[in-house]
């Protein structure tokens, strides 16, 4: 038993010898290394205007606002309206980029006739008056370019106030109505 124990012994010996040249008789490995670069990000932003709190410019911006004069009798004085935005406000809410100079430009309407907006109702027509003053006293006249001035991070609030009179005629009942054009540059 003495013998085979022995030979046991020396036969792990002769394994640890293979392993241990085996492991010394590895090529040495490279040693580690590092390379640098940079990767380039860019982003060209233009000057944008936003109006009544979108989220995105668009082209066409549909129905900005609305100015809807109380029901009147067939004759009436003077009646007074402020626009109201689309989605509330008590005017138009517009947002540009910082440091441009927007202008909003105050066009033609659908009953426009020598340069005066009308509203009508069928063939029947009533002359109305935009605004950009609560007194009533700052015309807004067609295709009139109003300057907002230079924007910061805060939004222009743009009131448009309306004024409508029968100016002393009897006026044919319906329901009268007008699309005004509005343009906003920057």
């Amino acid at each position: 038993m003495f013998n085979a124990i022995n030979r046991f012994r020396a036969s792990g010996a002769l394994l640890a010898s293979i392993a241990a040249v085996a492991v010394g008789a590895a090529p040495a490995q490279a040693a580690g290394g590092s390379s640098t670069g940079t990767i380039g990000v860019s982003l060209n932003v233009t000057a944008a205007c936003a109006v009544n709190g979108a989220t995105a410019i668009a082209a066409n911006l549909g129905q900005v606002g609305t100015i809807a004069f109380a029901d009147q009798p067939g004759l009436f004085g003077n009646t007074d309206a402020s626009m109201v935005a689309t989605g509330g406000g008590s005017g138009l809410s517009i947002l540009c980029s910082p440091g441009s100079s927007p202008t909003l430009t105050v066009g033609t309407g659908a009953n426009d006739a020598s340069g005066v907006h009308y509203m009508a109702s069928g063939a029947n027509k009533i002359a109305y008056h935009l605004y950009s003053d609560n007194g009533r006293t700052n015309e807004i006249g067609i295709g009139q370019a109003i300057s907002l001035g230079t924007a910061t991070s805060t939004a222009f609030n743009v009131p448009i106030y309306g004024r409508v009179s029968s100016n002393g005629a009897v006026v044919a009942a319906g329901s009268y109505t007008d699309t005004v054009q509005v343009t906003l540059a920057w």
